[in-house]
């Protein structure tokens, strides 16, 4: 494996003299050197068990499998001072924004994107601007609207409304998504959707131990009372609070301009695996790329898009995005059905052996799969022919000497266990990159359902540290 594991880093500078831009071995040794102080320093400093995970709007909403902000903010700040010239930074798998967030604390110009057009919207309200002033102001506004609203219209209409929300819930509910609209500013709107979208995880008949859609029992929802008006206004204020102190953060660290942000934010509705946008669709744009994709296709792994599909039904869905439209909702699984591995298919000799050459340990995995369960062996395939895509895309758009930040867990499918971090790692070197550091992580703040059988066999994880050279 071509690494900096070969290396010295003693050997090379570690130290940067006024004025002296660190070269690219030298700008490795010295991450190594960072991130080997930090871990002796506190060997649980990458587990981060102390972390609050409520800080700086990242309690908006709960997302699947958030990642821990704090590791990824040493990180990006470790490889930042390192390197010198880091400028644009990409989150390919943005989810609901925390590399992003990371990202704007060292005031770096932040692309993100994802097929969810949640994650997107709870991105965008994470990213700002940041109108906490404005939204106070109207705050009364908003829940006088709710509270003297007679109008007894429904505003969802989908099959298993009532499967889904109870009558009282709905009405409810429909209450709240009348109020949002009569907001005339936007960007107020979609912290208000985010809200909204918290309330309809606690409100709804769906349990909330598992990212799958599974309803409560009959017997639970007949005697179960809730109303999401106080939900909504609990959440409101604290949310409103994380707001304030994300903003406050950033204003004390000059990153701020009448509460948006000083840096470019460019996020986007999109699958990594199409495209990879960029300042006019630019190649060597990127000099950070930080992101955790999906361990595997998501329909057995964490289904966000089941997880999002029913606040999405009441959520105006062009105010996420212009690409957003009702397809994403044809039906439940539609949007894990966009996203990696999400189609399932046979694949030629041909296609599997461009996978195989890139990566010998998958043709082994494969093979082993494949006689055992043809069909789970083809579910694999599906998955890393499109983060192989992807990784190819990324790549494309990466600057010579540029960063890029995986954290990726393994699996196991049919019994056979699958070295993600081996598979991607081969993939990302078949490009033209160097590994030069592997930070190992237990899992401890990651959001995983307990009832998802996988989230049991994803306990630890790896975050890989790769170089562009070619």
């Amino acid at each position: 494996m071509n690494s900096i594991g070969t290396i010295n880093p003693a050997s090379a500078s570690t130290t940067t003299e006024a004025g002296h831009v660190p070269t690219p071995v030298e700008a490795d040794a010295i991450i190594c050197r960072e991130v080997d102080l930090l871990t002796r320093e506190n060997h649980q400093i990458w587990n981060s068990p102390d972390h609050d995970r409520s800080q700086y709007v990242h309690s908006f909403f709960q997302y699947p499998a958030m990642m821990v902000p704090i590791v990824q903010k040493r990180i990006i700040e470790i490889i930042v001072n390192a390197k010198g010239d880091v400028t644009n930074m990409l989150d390919s798998f943005m989810g609901s924004g925390t590399s992003l967030v990371a990202g704007m604390e060292m005031g770096l110009n932040c692309y993100g994107q994802d097929i969810n057009p949640l994650a997107v919207l709870v991105s965008k309200t994470r990213t700002g601007p940041f109108y906490f002033g404005a939204i106070e102001e109207r705050r009364h506004a908003l829940f006088s609207h709710i509270e003297q609203d007679n109008d007894e219209t429904i505003e969802a209409n989908f099959k298993g409304l009532y499967k889904w929300f109870t009558p009282a819930v709905v009405a409810e509910l429909s209450k709240i998504v009348r109020a949002i609209k009569a907001e005339s500013n936007q960007t107020i709107r979609r912290f208000y959707w985010v809200i909204l979208a918290e309330t309809i995880r606690l409100t709804s008949n769906d349990r909330t131990s598992t990212f799958k859609l599974h309803a409560r029992p009959l017997t639970e929802i007949a005697t179960r009372i809730v109303s999401p008006i106080d939900v909504f206004k609990k959440h409101f204020a604290n949310s409103l609070e994380d707001l304030r102190e994300h903003a406050l953060q950033l204003q004390n660290a000059d990153r701020l301009l009448k509460g948006a942000y000083i840096g470019k934010i460019n996020l986007n509705l999109l699958s990594s695996k199409e495209q990879i946008v960029t300042t006019n669709d630019q190649e060597g744009f990127f000099d950070l790329h930080v992101t955790s994709p999906p361990y595997g296709d998501n329909k057995t792994t964490v289904t966000y898009g089941q997880f999002s599909y029913l606040p999405l039904q009441w959520i105006d869905l062009q105010d996420i995005d212009e690409r957003a439209n009702k397809t994403f909702l044809a039906t439940t699984s539609q949007i894990d059905s966009f996203g990696l591995g999400g189609i399932i298919r046979q694949f030629t000799i041909d296609e599997l052996q461009v996978l195989f050459d890139a990566s010998p340990r998958l043709e082994v995995i494969y093979h082993r799969i494949h006689a055992i369960d043809p069909k789970r062996a083809r579910k694999v395939a599906a998955f890393f022919y499109d983060i192989y895509q992807t990784i190819q895309n990324i790549h494309r758009a990466m600057k010579v000497n540029g960063y890029q930040v995986w954290t990726v867990g393994n699996r196991t499918v049919a019994g056979v266990n699958i070295p993600n971090n081996v598979i991607m790692t081969d993939f990302i070197l078949s490009q033209g990159a160097i590994l030069i550091k592997t930070i190992n992580r237990e899992i401890l703040n990651r959001r995983m359902a307990r009832r998802n059988s996988q989230a049991a066999l994803m306990t630890f994880e790896d975050i890989l540290i790769f170089r562009k050279i070619g």
